[in-house]
């Protein structure tokens, strides 16, 4: 699991100059609960893939969980 987060870190960080044309909504903070347990690892597989599009469509969302996958490894 760690090697995986690892791996989708590195891909985040590589997407960094990429997203700014993306929506830059605020999140609420259910949003940033949720996205810290999914760089946790603490969300099943099916609400890992039905996050993972909003997140990569959000700016916020995304930086939000680079910071929350340092902060794990």
């Amino acid at each position: 699991m760690n090697n995986e987060i690892a791996l989708l870190t590195q891909f985040l960080e590589s997407l960094g100059p990429e997203v700014s044309g993306h929506s830059s909504s605020p999140l609420d903070p259910d949003e940033i609960a949720r996205i810290q347990l999914f760089a946790a690892g603490k969300l099943s597989a099916a609400d890992r893939d039905a996050m993972l599009p909003g997140i990569l469509e959000n700016e916020v969302a995304l930086r939000e969980l680079v910071s929350a996958l340092q902060a794990t490894t």
